[in-house]
């Protein structure tokens, strides 16, 4: 069984491209029966169905996933991506080769693939930076003085909001900790470019 990759996408730019992919990609759902035959759970809903109404042949481009979420609003297009062992990202470059004028942002993650990107440097669209899996619950954090307090406020002292402060007070947890059912998981995303990643 694979792991899954999941990756937030948000489009802006010219508006006739944004509603000509939305388009698309809303009446790919809508069908009665998918463009191209696929055993995904959501057929009609399959990337390989999107690259093929892109004008290009899904069995060269990464496609092992499924949309949801697909919304348009008066600022941007916004979708939501599921897919298999990685991030489809060569679905992001054939969006934009054949939409020059839109500019894309995601941010996407895998356990299984242990990596946590995004391209939204300023952090217009998607504004977590870190990830931090500790019991109850995954939560996202913004900036590091929230992950320090948060850390902080599990094991019962204050901790420094700096990177190094923070990932010293986990390792020293995890050596002293006894408890199995506690445990702390920070992941950081990446800031990458689109053109940087396949």
């Amino acid at each position: 069984m694979s792991n899954p990759a999941f990756m937030s996408v948000c489009i802006v730019g010219d508006r006739r491209q944004m509603k000509s992919l939305y388009r698309k990609m809303l009446r790919l759902q809508n069908r009665k029966k998918p463009l191209a035959e696929n055993g995904f759970y959501y057929p009609k809903r399959w990337l390989g169905n999107l690259v093929t109404r892109l004008g290009a042949d899904w069995h060269n481009v990464y496609c092992r996933g499924t949309w949801d979420n697909l919304k348009l609003d008066s600022e941007s297009l916004y979708f939501f991506i599921e897919s298999a062992w990685q991030a489809p990202f060569e679905v992001l470059h054939l969006i934009q080769k054949v939409y020059p004028e839109l500019e894309i942002y995601f941010s996407a993650e895998s356990d299984g693939w242990d990596t946590y990107l995004t391209n939204d440097q300023e952090g217009k669209f998607f504004t977590s930076r870190f990830e931090l899996d500790m019991p109850p619950e995954n939560e996202y954090y913004d900036t590091i003085d929230e992950v320090a307090e948060r850390i902080g406020a599990y094991i019962g002292r204050h901790i420094e909001p700096t990177k190094d402060t923070v990932y010293a007070a986990i390792d020293e947890f995890d050596k002293t900790n006894e408890d199995l059912d506690a445990y702390i998981n920070l992941k950081e995303f990446e800031v990458v470019k689109l053109c940087e990643v396949l």
